[in-house]
């Protein structure tokens, strides 16, 4: 009888030790966990890319080579975006500085840009926000991707800048023109993606919009993505996009290059 106690007592023992020894292993793997979190997590980034010409929406916004830079704040959730973006042409005709925020949650997204484009703008101000006259213009996205599928559906708005109209009555006024448009990834590999989209514009206000004269689609293309790599442990994220307009009656091929 006291051998089974004794081996009891002992089996207690070495049983609060090993739940002792695992709290302690659980304690330092979360400490870890949380420091390597810490060190991963970076408020604050900017990135930099090179284009042969820049593409949106179906516009061709410059052929000129160019160059975006886009500095940021990212939430430590990721879920929550707001930064300054702003490209430039090589051949110096092309400039643009945008604001934008976004947040994006389990598939739905929503984001706010403040374009101001003002390479036909040379005497804009930044802060004149007159339809009339300013160069900026802001558009309004509301996004979802389903789950189950790699289909994603978008609508954009312009709210507000020069997006514009002349009334019967000759007074300006703003058309709210309206983007939509659906993309679906038809592959995805480990290191290269191609997918397809198609996006038509239109205004409830006026027949002409933003994106042309007619309520039509302006922008049916394909976009492929790969990681070229570079040097044996280091790769480049490089996009094709060819785009055509049945609006504009025009075509053209966009290549981007992400630095970092």
């Amino acid at each position: 009888m006291k051998l089974i106690k004794l081996a009891v007592f002992l089996i207690g023992i070495f049983a609060c030790q090993e739940i002792t020894a695992q709290e302690d292993v659980r304690s330092i793997t979360n400490e870890i966990e949380e420091e390597e979190e810490d060190e991963v997590y970076k408020p604050f980034d900017f990135n930099l890319q090179v284009k042969n010409m820049h593409l949106w929406k179906g516009l061709r916004v410059t052929d000129a080579p160019m160059t975006a830079a886009d500095i940021h704040y990212l939430s430590k959730n990721g879920k929550f975006k707001a930064g300054v973006w702003g490209g430039a042409g090589f051949t110096g005709e092309y400039t643009e500085f945008d604001y934008y925020v976004s947040y994006q949650d389990k598939g739905f997204s929503v984001s706010i840009w403040d374009i101001n484009n003002f390479s036909d703008f040379p005497d804009a101000e930044i802060f004149n926000y007159d339809r009339k006259v300013t160069s900026h213009f802001i558009d309004v996205t509301v996004a979802y991707e389903l789950s189950k599928i790699p289909l994603k559906f978008s609508w954009s708005t312009l709210v507000q800048g020069r997006d514009t109209f002349t009334d019967d009555n000759a007074e300006v006024k703003n058309a709210f023109s309206n983007y939509v448009e659906i993309a679906y990834r038809v592959i995805e590999k480990e290191n290269w993606s191609l997918g397809v989209y198609a996006g038509g514009a239109f205004s409830f206000r006026n027949e002409a919009h933003f994106y042309g004269d007619d309520p039509n689609f302006t922008n049916i293309g394909l976009i492929y993505n790969k990681d070229v790599k570079v040097l044996k442990d280091f790769s480049l994220p490089v996009s094709a996009m060819a785009m055509w307009n049945p609006e504009q009656e025009y075509g053209a091929i966009q290549v981007a290059v992400n630095f970092f």
